[in-house]
């Protein structure tokens, strides 16, 4: 028997033997289940489209943050230009030819300067993430984080977790937008090292137990295992 509209009607589909009044009641459940069911749909694709729009938010701080990190490292002029070049003028001829050639091999020895190489070999690394505990389980990622482009990961269906990142959308516990993976390329012979960013998630992120503070940089290691949400993630580095 069903109470939820306030009168008992007997169980399955209606029959001759039921009254107009069971009829009715039965008729009205069924309507509520419908509506029930329609506006739960309704959240969902809501839920969803929030989603959408806070990572469409999010790429647009990064790139404002970029975009101020750009204008800040950027080269200066001005006052200090004037005075060297008023300075210049007052250089002997032979000094001056003395400088030049030494600005010349100084420019040679740059072009032999393996900060390019460091950053191409930088953009072509990769990071692979197993996740070994959760809903993902033995799930596997990609991931190829580049100096200005990192790899998000987070609960997001968006298209920077699916395309470069991870999307771990059945973790309820992991927040839309969790962290980022980025690289750094290496001095001289080194190689690039990787880095691990919680964006200010709402459960964190863990490793051996002790939770990670927020937009503070982690370099990752080979095997290192970092805990988001209910899922570990193991960090492969090639």
């Amino acid at each position: 028997m069903d109470e939820s509209v306030g009168t008992k009607f007997p169980e399955g589909e209606p029959s001759g033997q039921w009254t107009v009044e069971q009829l009715v009641n039965w008729s009205l459940h069924q309507y509520q289940q419908h509506t029930v069911h329609t506006a739960e749909q309704h959240v969902e694709s809501l839920r969803l489209q929030c989603d959408n729009d806070c990572d469409n938010a999010n790429s647009l701080l990064e790139m404002a943050r970029d975009a101020m990190a750009a204008e800040t490292t950027g080269p200066t002029t001005g006052k200090d230009d004037k005075h060297i070049d008023a300075d210049a003028e007052n250089v002997d001829p032979q000094t001056a030819g003395n400088a030049t050639n030494a600005a010349n091999a100084t420019n040679a020895d740059s072009v032999k300067s393996p900060t390019k190489t460091n950053n191409d070999a930088a953009n072509k690394s990769k990071i692979e993430i197993l996740v070994t505990s959760g809903p993902h389980a033995s799930a596997k990622f990609l991931l190829r984080p580049k100096s200005d482009t990192p790899c998000y990961v987070g609960r997001s269906k968006g298209k920077k977790f699916v395309k470069n990142g991870i999307s771990l959308g059945k973790d309820a516990e992991i927040s839309t937008t969790h962290g980022k993976f980025l690289v750094e390329a290496g001095l001289g012979n080194l190689g690039p090292t990787f880095y691990f960013v919680d964006v200010g998630s709402t459960n964190g992120t863990f490793l051996e137990g002790e939770q990670l503070e927020p937009e503070k940089l982690v370099r990752l290691t080979e095997g290192m295992e970092l805990r988001l949400g209910s899922s570990n993630l193991k960090i492969m580095l090639s």
